[in-house]
């Protein structure tokens, strides 16, 4: 016997964009959209938008730094200390990235096309699914590998209880919604296997606040949230 799943339906959100690009970054639309299950409720969908806001500000903080010496963002400085594997994203055909600095580079510009692809239509709207993990399954947020490209819509999914739970603090879900983006910028990792990946150690890096890792400290404590 199949069962019948109802149709998910969605709530358009709209983020505003920086109205003056940071440098380097071509111009840009004045907002990117989201459309957002509306299964969840409308304090998660808040946490939701709030996340994202503060994302867009790390990715603006990436470009200002760039603009003064050393010429690297705190990004691109921790992550060039430790993520040495999957530096290149998988749609990439030319040369392989070789260090993590060029990798948080590359993956910035890439979330920069993605926010104008979002903004101008060239890419369908992102959406933000609902979904509860199965007894005994683990996830926050989650997102599919990009094996393109353009016009690939930031879209993720996430678990509600994450989202509505307050001792999991917005650092560690931006993390995850960091990773989870990264994923849609075609970068990737075995699985359940996050640390010396670029697509780990570059979410962890702004979940410690672009501090070094503290050796008592074991990386699961991060990763846990991530997919």
């Amino acid at each position: 016997m199949c069962i019948q799943h109802e149709k998910p339906t969605y709530r358009r959100i709209e983020i505003q964009l920086p109205t003056t690009p940071p440098p380097g970054v071509p111009p840009l639309p004045p907002v990117i959209y989201f459309d957002v299950d509306t299964r969840f409720t409308p304090t998660e969908t808040t946490r939701i938008r709030n996340l994202i806001v503060l994302n867009i500000g790390t990715w603006n903080q990436h470009f200002q730094e760039k603009e003064f010496s050393p010429y690297l963002s705190q990004l691109a400085m921790c992550t060039q200390k430790y993520a040495i594997r999957n530096l290149t994203p998988d749609w990439s055909r030319g040369p392989a990235i070789t260090s993590g600095t060029e990798a948080a580079n590359l993956a910035m510009n890439t979330l920069t096309q993605r926010f104008i692809e979002n903004g101008t239509g060239k890419a369908d709207v992102a959406k933000i699914d609902y979904r509860i993990p199965e007894p005994g399954e683990r996830s926050t947020i989650r997102a599919k590998t990009a094996k393109r490209q353009f016009k690939v819509p930031l879209s993720v999914t996430i678990n509600p209880q994450a989202i509505a739970d307050q001792t999991i603090s917005d650092l560690n879900l931006r993390g995850s919604l960091f990773h989870a983006w990264f994923h849609r910028c075609g970068f990737d990792h075995p699985e359940d296997v996050y640390t010396t990946y670029f697509i780990g150690e570059a979410p962890m890096c702004v979940m410690r606040g672009f501090q070094d890792k503290n050796p008592n400290v074991p990386d699961t404590v991060l990763t846990q949230f991530f997919d």
